[in-house]
């Protein structure tokens, strides 16, 4: 390679140094070192070296240092890009657990099928509902009569009604109330999370009230009815055969704590703790 005039080598100096000190700038003067490569230089003067070799080896120097940053700078990338990936693929790991936690927390209740696209998870609620309902049937059962309070028979009453577009099938689809917008968007290939939303915050809504009354009510309840033994109906035995097992044998009160104990642990199993009412 034919040598660098003397204007060239001035003007590769003054770009060498530029490059140096705008590189200390950016990633400090350890990386891009001015003062070792003006020491370089000095000794190549001393040394009577060619200038022109001086210079295109320095160049490479500086083409080796903008290299490694790259690379440092692809792998700091890629790093980053693989942390995000863990994180994501922890949250996600997380999210499945959570969603595997649910799955089996609501399965443990009663499948209705209500449409083969329904949610698995509002076909078990619709079926918690209805064991629910035979839980306080038998509640209902001793609680209203001839020596019955009236402010428990009346309460009784009024949530046995409440229940039934939760569980009593009407119109067409065959379905509770509650749950005829749900039905009706599936069928017609409609966005059913609305629905499903309303659903949820429905029962919240009603459990939530449910479990307060009931609660208001207990001691008043418990005193009004008598202590023997509660004959379970025989309906019961075919009808809600889990509900009568359980029921069997219990006291009028521990049937009572259970109704109340299901509405919660419905709220639970479901995630409906936010879904009540002002004031409750």
């Amino acid at each position: 390679m034919a040598s660098l005039s003397d204007k060239e080598i001035k003007a590769t100096l003054t770009k060498i140094r530029t490059e140096y000190e705008k590189g200390a700038e950016k990633y400090g003067s350890k990386i891009y070192n001015v003062n070792s490569f003006n020491d370089r230089y000095r000794e190549a003067l001393q040394n009577r070296q060619d200038l022109s070799n001086f210079l295109i080896v320095e160049i490479k120097i500086l083409e080796d240092i903008k290299t490694t940053l790259r690379d440092r700078e692809l792998e700091r990338q890629k790093r980053k890009i693989d942390e995000e990936k863990a994180k994501e693929n922890s949250f996600m790991n997380k999210v499945d657990n959570m969603i595997e936690k649910f799955k089996s927390a609501t399965e443990k209740y009663p499948l209705e099928d209500m449409h083969p696209k329904a949610d698995q998870e509002i076909c078990h609620l619709y079926g918690a509902f209805k064991e629910l309902y035979n839980c306080f049937s038998v509640i209902r059962f001793f609680l209203c009569g001839p020596a019955s309070d009236y402010v428990v028979e009346t309460a009784v009453k009024d949530y046995d009604n409440q229940f039934q577009k939760f569980i009593i099938p009407v119109g067409e689809s065959k379905v509770p109330q509650i749950f005829s917008d749900y039905i009706f968007a599936l069928d017609n290939g409609d966005n059913s999370s609305r629905a499903e939303q309303f659903i949820l915050k429905e029962s919240g809504f009603f459990l939530h009230s449910f479990i307060e009354k009931m609660n208001n009510i207990k001691q008043l309840a418990i005193k009004t009815t008598n202590d023997g033994e509660i004959v379970l109906p025989d309906y019961l035995k075919t009808q809600s055969p889990r509900v009568y097992k359980f029921f069997k044998g219990k006291k009028k009160e521990e049937m009572y704590d259970a109704t109340i104990g299901y509405a919660n642990a419905m709220i639970n199993d479901f995630r409906l703790q936010s879904f009540r009412k002002d004031g409750h």
